[in-house]
């Protein structure tokens, strides 16, 4: 029993606030992207190229409102910029439903993500006031999880039956139901968790360690989203239909709960490099084999299988060392920012690449992402390893005084 309740949050009313706004909020656009993306060529008469110039307007929006929030993070009313932003989002969202003309249309989406990034700030500074940042982060992916599912399950229906406009609807009636769980959020970090974290807390968002840890969040994501933007047109290349792709992605969403489960288990039992590497690599290998998949239905099928585990196993433990670096907050928002930069650059390059040379050349890419990836994460690695080498000896310090 006392084993069951250590895998337990410490604080629900956190783990839903955070997960609702940064995720069910903030990254819902992420989760429907590849539903987005064929509505968009299909509605709109656009290729792949424009479908992806097109969604990366409102991931930089994201990314825009996020990190100009990212410096107040640790005085600001988070659960009020929250409720904010989730509105705007909402409102943005049933508005694009009846825009037909193009421009309109991209200057919508562009207020739904500066929407979604106030969301997305104010959730990932949360993580960092919770005494287990890993552990929240690990069980904030379980419901991260359990979100794509539903999405991968109502969206791909809904894109058949009404098309881009439906799309638009269902994600409104999904951001509106976050707002359930969003005033739970604490208004700011308490006091007394910054004084015991108050090593870590005055870190600049323009040091190594932060701006190494954007790098690596902006890498990571642009890596994911190069591949994810188009694995629904892949997946009909091997033979699928959308139906049946909205099953086999509600399965690896299923799948995918292991994932965070495990990082929620181990937490940082055997530190984070080993596990930050480990999610790095998994991504990565997993992102080939469906992109490189097209002509393979076994192979695509089986490296999509692992989309959701690797990615959100990877997720949570950089999101755990975001907030390991700033315990204010500011350095977790800003890295969430910067996955949104990464969400909004990776459609367009890859549909770029796709244009010119097909999947070969996104390929390609990914491999070359993932290296840097790993070389920026071993700034803030190495950061957060010194400081919990250091933490005992000033703690020695204080006791003696």
């Amino acid at each position: 029993m006392k084993n069951l309740r250590s895998l337990m949050p410490e604080s629900w009313g956190l783990v839903l606030s955070a997960f609702a706004s940064a995720y069910g909020v903030g990254l819902l656009a992420l989760l429907a992207l590849p539903f987005l993306v064929s509505a968009v060529m299909n509605d709109l008469k656009l290729d792949e190229a424009q479908a992806g110039f097109l969604m990366s307007a409102e991931f930089i929006f994201t990314m825009i409102a996020s990190l100009f929030v990212a410096p107040v993070m640790g005085r600001a009313p988070r659960r009020t910029m929250a409720l904010v932003g989730a509105l705007v989002a909402i409102a943005a969202n049933v508005a694009s439903a009846s825009i037909q003309d193009m421009y309109f249309l991209t200057m919508m989406r562009c207020i739904a993500g500066a929407g979604a990034g106030l969301c997305l700030a104010c959730g990932n500074a949360s993580v960092s006031s919770a005494h287990d940042p890993d552990r929240v982060a690990g069980h904030m992916n379980i419901l991260f999880v359990a979100l794509m599912i539903g999405v991968m399950m109502g969206f791909s229906r809904t894109m058949t039956d009404h098309g881009l406009s439906g799309l638009y609807y269902a994600m409104a009636i999904s951001q509106a139901a976050m707002l359930l769980f969003i005033p739970f959020m604490p208004q700011r970090p308490p006091a007394h968790h910054l004084e015991h974290h108050a090593h870590g807390a005055g870190r600049s968002l323009f040091s190594a360690a932060a701006l190494c840890m954007m790098m690596t969040m902006f890498l990571f994501s642009a890596r994911d989203t190069m591949g994810w933007a188009f694995v629904e047109r892949v997946g009909i290349k091997v033979g699928y239909d959308s139906e049946q792709l909205g099953v086999l992605f509600s399965l690896q969403a299923l799948v995918g709960l292991v994932g965070p489960m495990i990082a929620a288990m181990i937490g940082q039992r055997f530190g984070l490099r080993a596990p930050v590497a480990i999610g790095i690599f998994g991504t990565g290998a997993v992102s080939l084999g469906y992109v490189l998949g097209e002509h393979s239905q076994l192979m695509y099928t089986a490296a999509v299988m692992l989309i959701a585990m690797t990615y959100f196993y990877a997720l949570a433990y950089l999101t755990a060392l975001a907030a390991a670096l700033d315990r204010h907050g500011r350095i977790a928002a800003a890295a969430g920012s910067f996955l949104t930069l990464g969400i909004a650059v990776g459609p367009a390059i890859s549909g770029l690449l796709v244009a010119e040379g097909g999947y070969a050349y996104v390929a390609g890419g990914i491999v070359a992402i993932v290296l840097f990836t790993l070389l920026f994460a071993l700034v803030p690695l190495a950061t957060v390893r010194d400081e919990k080498r250091a933490e005992p000896a000033v703690s020695g310090v204080l006791r003696a005084h």
